[in-house]
């Protein structure tokens, strides 16, 4: 069964609470050509581009592991929203 742009989100929302407390935008769209979701999270000016195999996007929103969603986008929201006001609410 292949995945959809709103389950990927979905996840990561659940994984990162952060993302909604901070209001973070957050994009995601597979690209045939990379075989892999495409994630952008946005605040203000700053922005991160990232990319999650699609196999590891698969295995963590069946909830089997999630590491790679981990060390992209937590990076972010420490860099960029926790001690900062960067993302201040």
């Amino acid at each position: 069964m292949s995945l959809n742009d709103q389950e990927i989100k979905n996840k990561i929302i659940e994984l990162y609470p952060e993302i909604k407390k901070f209001g973070l935008e957050i994009k995601a769209e597979f690209s045939t050509d990379k075989n892999a979701w495409l994630v952008t999270l946005k605040k203000g000016e700053k922005t991160l581009y990232t990319h999650i195999e699609s196999e590891d996007a698969r295995r963590c929103v069946d909830g089997e592991k999630c590491v790679y969603f981990g060390n992209q986008l937590m990076g972010f929201i420490d860099a960029y929203c926790t001690g900062s006001s960067a993302c201040s609410i």
